[in-house]
């Protein structure tokens, strides 16, 4: 997180999901350390996931999250509170919104998201009270779909940040199998993601896309990270990324994506890589 800071990037994103609350706890410390206008994001989730660690989404659990997420960042405010994704146990939508506005009256939290959601959900929500930040993936890989509702929430005024930029290290410059070697044996190999980007059929466009990348990397004098994550800063809507490392080296690496000026023409080409893609190849199959 210095090395981040220091490289240029003001925010850090958890949430009470990462590690069964655990993430928070940790990176609290580093937080002590940063200047006061160092933001800090976390998220409220509906309830356990992955991970672990969900308070529920009726209006006092979101209350109790978010004071129980400040506790263990020791922090007395958060920048931004997200919605984590969607509930499914029938608690509506306008009851969490509402708390979550509260706690923006409340002087708790400066502003509210969500993440994961649909357009639908998010413009029902922006009519009650504005919702004045969402978080999704996107990739030269991956959660292409979403780039509609990126460029909806821009026109909204709804800032959008963006997680999964690097395809969870597929568009670096590390080998794809040793990004695959990564996942397999763990919870994660059962994921949707696990079959989108290594099953048998995507390796070829996965490889396809990822070789062009490099290309138009090399030839504007920048590591393959930057390029790709340089690529989604240019997306209509997006505001900023999420690029998560427990490497200072990679993390200044990454802060300079903000520094890669990407002409016309390796815009274009970039843009030309993403029908190369694994869901434009299960598309064209079904």
């Amino acid at each position: 997180m210095r090395a981040a800071f220091d490289a240029g990037m003001n925010w850090v994103d958890t949430s009470e999901n990462y590690f069964d609350t655990g993430n928070e706890s940790v990176i609290a410390a580093a937080i002590r350390t940063m200047p006061d206008d160092f933001l800090v994001c976390s998220k409220a989730a509906p309830g356990a996931l992955a991970s672990g660690g969900g308070s529920g989404f009726r209006p006092h659990q979101i209350q109790r999250a978010c004071h129980n997420s400040l506790r263990r960042l020791n922090h007395d405010h958060l920048d931004v509170y997200l919605l984590h994704w969607p509930d499914d146990t029938g608690v509506p939508l306008e009851d969490t919104w509402a708390a979550m506005a509260e706690l923006v009256d409340d002087g708790l939290v400066r502003a509210i998201g969500m993440s994961n959601y649909a357009t639908e959900e998010i413009g029902k929500c922006h009519q009650q009270r504005p919702v004045d930040i969402i978080q999704t993936g996107l990739s030269l890989l991956d959660y292409l779909d979403d780039r509609d509702l990126i460029a909806w929430c821009g026109e909204q005024g709804i800032a959008v940040t963006i997680y999964e930029p690097l395809a969870s290290g597929i568009l670096t410059d590390a080998p794809y199998e040793q990004v695959r070697q990564n996942w397999v044996g763990t919870e994660w190999e059962d994921s949707s993601f696990f079959r989108r980007m290594f099953s048998a059929e995507s390796v070829k466009p996965v490889q396809q896309v990822v070789d062009g990348l490099r290309g138009v990397a090399q030839e504007v004098g920048a590591s393959t990270s930057q390029v790709a994550i340089a690529w989604v800063l240019r997306q209509p809507g997006v505001v900023s990324a999420i690029a998560g490392s427990g490497n200072p080296d990679r993390t200044r690496n990454n802060a300079g994506a903000t520094e890669v000026q990407l002409s016309d023409s390796a815009l274009q080409r970039l843009n030309e890589l993403v029908p190369l893609g694994p869901a434009f190849a299960r598309s064209s199959k079904e």
